[in-house]
């Protein structure tokens, strides 16, 4: 990949970051985990995890979701998943959404144990 694309990509992904850190807000528990929009948000994950690691993990389910609103322009959330298999696995990750661009982005993706 090109030096300036993964330097745009890296732009991309700490200035958000950067932005919530300033505001200093915390996480918000959302008790609703079955909301569509948290479904689509999982799946999407799920996705883009398997596009870009080539894997076939079959999303199954969001367990708890977390938020942290940077504003009304963009928000982090940060999914717990299960996805089908033998034994059952789970996922923690963190999503940021931009309101403003109707767009998701992955920022993390990692094994976790299953709970909740």
């Amino acid at each position: 990949m090109r030096p300036q694309i993964l330097l745009l990509l890296l732009f991309l992904a700490v200035l958000p970051l950067s932005a919530i850190a300033a505001r200093g807000q915390g996480w918000k528990q959302i008790e609703v985990v079955d909301d569509p929009r948290i479904k689509s948000m999982g799946e999407f994950a799920v996705a883009d995890f398997n596009r870009k690691s080539h894997a076939g993990l079959v999303f199954k389910d969001v367990l708890t979701v977390t938020e942290q609103a940077a504003g009304s322009e963009q928000s982090t959330y940060l999914l717990h998943l299960a996805v089908e298999g033998e034994p059952p696995r789970c996922y923690d990750t963190v999503v940021l959404a931009f309101v403003w661009l109707d767009h998701w982005e992955v920022s993390s993706f990692d094994s976790k144990s299953c709970q909740g």
